[in-house]
């Protein structure tokens, strides 16, 4: 996170750009000063870093100048390339509130992507042994594991691997006959 002075107070910016590895094949390869859209999620690159931007994408897509590329988080989806899964273990606790689970985890998304477009769900698979959630990053993994863990309890645990990889995986069992939240 950097600290950008403006007013009279810092404004927080995240750099979602931060620090590629040049051997990354999903680094964008757009100059600095470029202006880029993506023609699938219309996310908007500008002064190194991916927002949306209703008007600004439609102003920018009148430009010439402007590029249209597909951006790392769309290229991570089609690639099935994820960088981060969470695997919600099967439990009574689970199959009684799978749907309410599954709309927490997509509302985490939608807000991630507030931030950080490129912080995406790839794909949601179901099994009998639970669900399997991958996403385009370490982050948003992390983050919808302390979302399973703060809003239903439960244990999580946290795997990091390399080359940059987050396995979470979250189970709750009832808590002796007891429904709870």
């Amino acid at each position: 996170m950097s600290t950008k002075p403006r007013g009279r107070g810092n404004i927080h910016t995240r750099r979602n750009l931060a620090e590629f590895d040049a051997n990354d094949p999903y680094a964008p390869r757009i100059d600095p000063g470029e202006v880029a859209v993506c023609g699938q999620c219309h996310a908007l690159y500008q002064r190194r870093h991916w927002f949306f931007d209703a008007e600004a994408y439609f102003r920018e897509t009148m430009q010439p100048t402007t590029r249209i590329v597909i951006c790392p988080a769309c290229q991570k989806i089609r690639d099935r390339y994820a960088e981060g899964q969470v695997t919600l273990r099967a439990s009574p606790f689970l199959t009684a509130h799978k749907e309410e689970i599954l709309h927490l985890l997509r509302n985490e998304e939608e807000r991630a992507k507030g931030i950080n477009p490129l912080e995406r769900i790839i794909e949601i698979t179901e099994s009998e042994d639970g669900i399997i959630v991958t996403t385009t990053n370490e982050k948003l993994a992390q983050r919808l594991g302390r979302t399973l863990k703060s809003t239903y309890q439960g244990e999580t645990t946290y795997h990091w691997s390399e080359p940059k990889f987050l396995s979470v995986t979250w189970h709750r069992g009832e808590p002796s006959g007891k429904e709870s939240r």
